[in-house]
């Protein structure tokens, strides 16, 4: 059995009497991020701007900018408390991957520890900002390709601009799979930086090391393990599949986070052999030679 099946497997079993819990988590996050949606749309609908309508190129109203105001509060509202909650239910998980159960209020603990809730804020920043710069880096040329194909498709008045063109959107396009192909397995390296958080004492700049430490030459691993839950998550467009889906695909990546960690420290904790010369070398005890003074 191959290690992302052995997890897996283990996921199902940590997992057998525990389902109703974990799709009620499942439940309640999704309700709260639907609730901020929903109070979006009411605001939108009470300030009469038709929802996903409302453009610069419409002028610049008063009503407008209140939308526009409106929709940056909700985004900050919801990152504030989304990603504490994140980290709770991955803590939950934690305990349960441990064989302990805990109630599913426990997902709230960030919201009780002011360290933890303002670390799990700073994480999904400071891993934002290197992500984001890693994808300017990585597709900024072949953006730039597409961009410029489509442009001599439009404006082209030069012979041959068509085939120039299409052919300069047809390599950039190809360029632009591979390069966020090789982007998403490259920030797999913060696939760990969570999980570092969640003894209480690790600070987002160590867990951010630890992580990229650990994971060094396994990228490729854990994005083909992302890729093995793809059949779930397209099944998910239905709500039935994602309780499940998301469940399993949390356990499974906590066993497998915990996996790589405790991988990673034996490797760093590994006491150095003593070679035949060196042993050669030591003088072995006699319990009959009498100590020296």
């Amino acid at each position: 059995m191959t290690l992302r099946k052995q997890i897996k497997y283990n996921a199902k079993r940590c997992l057998c009497n525990n389902w109703g819990k974990a799709m009620a988590i499942v439940l309640l996050s999704c309700a709260i991020y639907l609730l901020f949606i929903i109070i979006e749309m009411i605001a939108n609908m009470l300030l009469k701007v038709p929802v996903g309508t409302a453009s610069l190129i419409q002028g610049v109203s008063d009503t407008w900018l209140l939308s526009f105001g409106l929709s940056v509060v909700m985004s900050i509202g919801s990152f504030i408390l989304l990603i504490p909650l994140e980290l709770g239910i991955t803590s939950w998980y934690y305990s349960l991957s441990d064989g302990n159960s805990e109630d599913i209020l426990n997902i709230f603990c960030c919201f009780a520890n002011r360290r933890m809730f303002f670390r799990s804020l700073w994480l999904a920043i400071n891993v934002g900002v290197r992500v984001l710069l890693s994808s300017v880096l990585y597709l900024i040329v072949p953006t730039a390709g597409l961009v410029l194909g489509g442009q001599i498709l439009r404006y082209g008045t030069f012979s041959g601009a068509a085939f120039v063109g299409s052919l300069a959107l047809v390599l950039s396009g190809a360029l632009f799979i591979l390069m966020l192909l090789f982007l998403l397995i490259r920030v797999q390296k913060y696939f760990l930086a969570k999980y570092y958080l969640l003894d209480g004492k690790t600070t987002v700049g160590k867990a951010i090391r630890a992580s990229i430490h650990a994971t060094r030459g396994l990228h490729d691993e854990i994005f083909v393990f992302q890729l093995s839950f793809i059949g779930w998550w397209i099944s998910s467009v239905l709500i039935l599949p994602m309780l499940y889906s998301s469940a399993y695909y949390s356990m499974s990546a906590m066993l497998y986070a915990r996996f790589l960690i405790e991988q990673d420290r034996r490797a760093n904790s590994l006491v150095p052999v003593e070679t035949p010369e060196e042993m050669e070398q030591t003088r072995s005890f006699d319990p009959q030679t009498p100590d020296e003074e």
